[in-house]
């Protein structure tokens, strides 16, 4: 029989009582498979030790031709496989495809997927293993086909994120050698980025179909974990303990909820136990319940003593804890167990101040203290995601966390992402907003309505929303991308679709937010001739920089709540795009070089990048010169546009770039990472923008004339965070400078206490001088009573009557004594020193160590005063550099010393 919630009679542990817990008798289960150890008997089927074989389809099937009755060979002959992982991974390591990411190699690629694909492995199972119910599990195979078991069908499977239970009770091989068989079938013909969301009737990835930012590259086969159950009187088929902070401050609130399929009716014990972060028990308690065959429901309450909130990134520490629960028989045996990572932290949303009547909330609250969103739009890692490992995630994931993010919107043309994902987020305190592998098509955005495909996706969301629920990281389940009726309406519960998932929500996890769509509210994108109307709620674009001065007029007006997606492009890095072009040519970076247009067709630059800089020559490689201003317009857009949007706060609630990620190296897009996890120069100015503590500058244009006016509000923003004491305060210097670092004006304010969120201290203004250089600077500082600097910034402008308003950054006088070199008593740091008479603008750090490999730097693309030096520290690689350089639009020099 079920059992009724109750407060338990549990026991929190004192120091000399906690302990780790024993082990669970039985095999044990590997962690790639991301299940808790203490399951029941359990055999972990991941590895390298599958094979894989192509066919034409169908001829799989017959034994033998019945032309010339001789065995049918495979297309593909039998190859080594790795699960989890991908067909084409497979290939790729076996060398029998091309490297998609070379060049236009991934056109060779296409293949796969006229092809079906047989996933074979031998299983040994020790005699006497078999319990009462033995079960495979696939947690996800992409997409759909038949499972065979010793020979025999077992079941069919669709959806790559439904998991696929097969009963195998009964069927084990008597000598313990077990054939697994694994068939694809052609995966489905979907619409990539353009065609009809209405009409989508399966639920695959869809950015594998070809987006702006990948070629088509469509995965199939085996993309999470397998593994093989067998169970004793019950199994636990779910398991939720719900925490949240108790009223008491240090104590935890967790309701436990377990459903259990019940083979054998009896008296069993369930144990229920909370692990700190080392292992230790800090509570635990026992009841007993009598059940009956079938399925059953457990609900326990319990108060825990001595907790630690959950505090998103940047506003305290994210500890974590372990809720278990057993099953023991009578006799005390184990008959199951399940655990999940829990934090205490409970999160609330309201509404923004000033917001319109029907505008939904937009401001999230955590553990009482309003918090501004600021993100990133994550895609998945790779084409392949089958083949994603922890560290391809830290890859990614590592420079997010330190650009100062609290949140990743997973977006709906990509993945319910991975446990691993999850939980690195719960670790770094990164929260995330999963969408429902839904997004919008361009001739026609509404959602599908059909009863199959709801019926499949309600099955996709409910197993969703079961394995992600417990993660203290989840902030927020959304029904897709940008899904709107006809005239760029964003959807609402008015769509039987949206309806379904929000009922489902509230019934599976009642507590987490839903949101509709992203965008939401009455229009998609902000249209500045509708600023003021109030119709400007959660909002997409705009996508590119918009010139001086319109860029900065938009966002100065802007009056959107919350900003889920607003980018600009930025081209990869040379080296990058000289080391995959293949038999390409990299230059010009033109709409008629298909180099370019395979690699990101809707961003080639060389329109936006000649509209601000100027023409370029087409018979001569400038390569290095132009990506520098191609990434220059992505950071100076970027910067303006998230610190615009943070000068809003509290009425603007948040601001997520489009994009952090791309899984295929594209020469450009608007991500801020390039594809092997490298930051592009918008990454640094988002980096400040982000930060906790940042000095901004308000202001009209970027381009000026001799004698025009040139003003800059000033302002402050402080956000709640660990290292910054309350009471602490800041002085603000704003100081406008020629190229040589002469003073042009300065002001300054003082700011005691910080203030909470953002505040504006004053303007600095002057009458722009003629300037030989046609260039000026702004630098910003805020620091400590002590002196400490605590945020710096730095603009730059143009003085010029050019059409090509940053023209002038092109041919500024060199700064011909600029140093680089690894610090001298400095672990893993660089000295950067401007010993010329003009400064040294927009200076890229690049240096590889003993390996070869690239390694990340603190900060970047630095503009040095005259007589300035910084000291810059960097992550990754050996900890020994084999090589350090510089380059800027007026500077270029290489370390040359001893490199020990």
């Amino acid at each position: 029989m079920a059992s009724d919630a109750g407060i338990a009679d549990g026991v929190n542990l004192s120091e000399r009582d906690k302990r780790a817990p024993a082990p669970v008798a039985g095999v044990a289960l590997g962690a790639d498979c991301g299940m808790a150890p203490e399951a029941a008997l359990e055999l972990c089927l991941n590895g390298a030790d599958w094979r894989l074989t192509g066919w034409y389809p169908n001829q799989w099937q017959p034994r033998l031709s019945m032309e010339l009755g001789v065995s049918i060979l495979p297309a593909v002959a039998e190859l080594s496989a790795s699960v989890p992982g991908s067909v084409q991974t497979d290939l790729l390591a076996a060398g029998r495809m091309a490297n998609p990411f070379v060049g236009l190699d991934s056109l060779h690629g296409e293949w796969v997927t006229q092809r079906e694909w047989i996933y074979s492995k031998t299983v040994q199972i020790p005699d006497g293993w078999e319990r009462d119910r033995c079960e495979l599990v696939f947690e996800g195979l992409d997409y759909a086909g038949t499972v065979f078991w010793n020979g025999r069908k077992a079941a069919d499977f669709e959806g790559t994120f439904l998991p696929v239970v097969v009963d195998v009770t009964g069927s084990l091989a008597p000598d313990g050698a077990n054939l697994l068989q694994v068939m694809f079938r052609r995966p489905p013909e979907l619409d990539g980025q353009v065609g009809y969301s209405s009409r989508i009737r399966h639920l695959k990835a869809r950015f594998g179909y070809g987006w702006d930012w990948i070629p088509r590259m469509v995965a199939v086969g085996i993309w999470r974990s397998v593994r093989l159950r067998t169970y004793e009187g019950a199994a636990v088929r779910d398991f939720y303990p719900e925490a949240v902070p108790a009223e008491e401050a240090g104590q935890g609130a967790v309701s436990f909820r377990t459903e259990l399929e019940v083979m054998r009716p009896g008296a069993y014990d369930c144990l229920y136990a909370l692990e700190d972060a080392e292992g230790r028990t800090i509570w635990q308690a026992r009841r007993q319940e009598t059940l009956r065959a079938g399925p059953a429901r457990l609900a326990l309450a319990a108060i825990v003593s001595g907790i630690g909130l959950w505090w998103p990134a940047g506003m305290g520490a994210q500890p974590l804890y372990r809720a278990r629960v057993e099953l023991r028989d009578c006799e005390g045996r184990i008959m199951d167990a399940a655990a999940r990572t829990i934090g205490f932290r409970r999160i609330e949303w309201r509404a923004n101040p000033g917001s319109p009547a029907d505008a939904l909330p937009y401001t999230a609250v955590v553990n009482g203290i309003p918090v501004f969103l600021r993100g990133v739009n994550w895609v998945p890692v790779s084409p392949y995601y089958g083949a994603v490992t922890e560290a391809d995630y830290r890859t990614q994931l590592d420079p997010l966390a330190d650009m100062n993010v609290n949140v990743l919107r997973v977006w709906g043309g990509g993945l319910i992402e991975t446990p691993a994902f999850y939980d690195y987020c719960d670790r770094r305190g990164l929260l995330v907003w999963q969408e429902l592998l839904q997004s919008s098509s361009a001739l026609d955005n509404c959602p599908p309505d059909d009863p199959q495909l709801l019926e499949m996706l309600s099955a996709v969301t409910a197993a969703a929303v079961r394995e992600k629920r417990a993660h203290p990281s989840l902030l927020i389940w959304c029904g897709g991308n940008e899904l709107m009726w006809e005239g760029f309406r964003p959807v609402d519960e008015r769509h039987a679709n949206i309806a379904m998932l929000a009922g489902l929500i509230r019934e599976l996890d009642p507590g987490r937010r839903f949101l509709p769509a992203s965008a939401s509210g009455p229009t998609f994108c902000a249209d500045a001739k509708d600023f003021g109307r109030g119709v400007h709620h959660d909002v997409h674009g705009p996508w590119l920089y918009a010139g001086s001065p319109g860029h900065y007029a938009f966002f100065n007006g802007d009056d959107a709540l919350f900003r889920s997606e607003t980018g600009t492009p930025g081209a990869s890095r040379p080296g990058l795009l000289r080391g995959l072009r293949g038999t390409c040519d990299v230059w010009p970076p033109t709409a008629d070089n298909p180099y370019w247009t395979h690699r990101g067709s809707w961003w080639v630059p060389w329109d936006a990048v000649s509209e601000s800089f100027g023409p370029w020559r087409r018979d001569e490689d400038e390569l290095d010169e132009f990506a520098r201003c191609s990434r220059f317009l992505q950071k100076e857009s970027l910067r303006y546009s998230a610190e615009a949007t943070r000068r809003r706060a509290p009425q603007a609630s948040g601001f997520l770039v489009w994009m952090g990620n791309e899984p295929f190296p594209n020469n450009a897009n608007t991500s801020v990472l390039e594809y092997d996890g490298m930051p592009k120069p918008a990454y640094y100015a988002l980096k400040k923008a982000f930060a906790p503590l940042h000095v901004s500058a308000r202001y009209d244009q970027a381009r000026y004339l001799s004698g025009e006016k040139f003003r800059a509000d000033i302002y402050l923003h402080a956000e709640y965070d660990e290292a910054l004491h309350p009471a602490a305060g800041a002085v603000v210097r704003a100081t406008v400078l020629t190229l040589e670092g002469a003073t042009i004006a300065e002001r300054e304010y003082a700011a005691f206490p910080l203030p909470s969120g953002s505040a504006e201290l004053g303007a600095i203004a002057l009458s722009v001088p003629e300037l030989a250089e046609r260039v000026f600077l702004l630098r910003l500082e805020a620091a400590a009573a002590d002196g400490r600097t605590l945020a710096e910034t730095t603009y730059v402008y143009a003085t010029t009557d050019s059409s090509f308003a940053w023209e002038a950054l092109r041919s500024l006088p060199e700064a011909g004594a600029v140093t680089v070199m690894p610090a001298p008593a400095g672990d893993r740091e660089v000295l950067v020193y401007n010993e010329s008479t003009v400064a040294a603008v927009e200076l890229w750090l690049t240096a590889e160590d003993d390996d070869g490999s690239l390694v990340r730097f603190t900060d970047n693309g630095l503009t040095l005063l005259p007589g300035e030096c910084r000291t810059v520290g960097w992550s990754g690689g050996s900890g020994r550099l084999s090589s350090l350089r510089a380059e800027g639009f007026n500077a270029r020099t290489e370390y040359r010393g001893d490199r020990s």
